[in-house]
């Protein structure tokens, strides 16, 4: 890995996790549940991982960020991906960490939907989480340029 790759990876981490960091805050800050689902799926997640390796206790929130970190880092990986699907070569670098975060929180979304679906608890839980998986990830796609819409009228 050359300095220039090292640069990207790390700008691409620290801009997923802010992407994720918001997703959480969205939550909370906005009383609309369809966008409270995000924070949902996060906490899911960690919730998974506590399951597999005890709580997290008191550290909650330390572990919680850590978390969040950690996210950013395998969405930073899933960055090289999208950077080399992308239709735009001179896509901004922002979006390409942005779109990473969404699609990771999309798998995320889909893997819980499989879960609650193998498990048969309930249905209604399988429709909202994978759709709103198939959203996340299709809104990835269109962020990270993978998938052209185009929106201009045609000529």
């Amino acid at each position: 890995m050359n300095r220039t790759s090292g640069v990207t990876f790390a700008r691409d981490a620290a801009v997923a996790t802010a992407v994720l960091a918001g997703l959480y805050g969205l939550g909370y800050g906005v009383q609309f549940q369809p966008f409270q689902l995000p924070t949902y799926l996060l906490i899911v997640g960690f919730d998974a991982l506590e399951v597999a390796f005890g709580s997290a206790g008191a550290g909650y929130d330390l572990f919680f960020a850590a978390y969040l970190v950690g996210l950013g880092v395998v969405a930073a990986g899933v960055s090289r991906v999208v950077r080399g699907k992308s239709k735009t070569t001179g896509l901004a670098w922002w979006r390409v960490g942005a779109a990473s975060a969404l699609a990771v929180v999309g798998v995320i979304s889909l893997l819980f939907a499989l879960l609650v679906l193998v498990n048969g608890v309930q249905f209604t839980p399988v429709l909202v989480t994978g759709g709103a998986g198939i959203a996340l990830l299709a809104l990835a796609a269109w962020v990270g340029d993978v998938v052209r819409v185009d929106v201009r009228p045609a000529r």
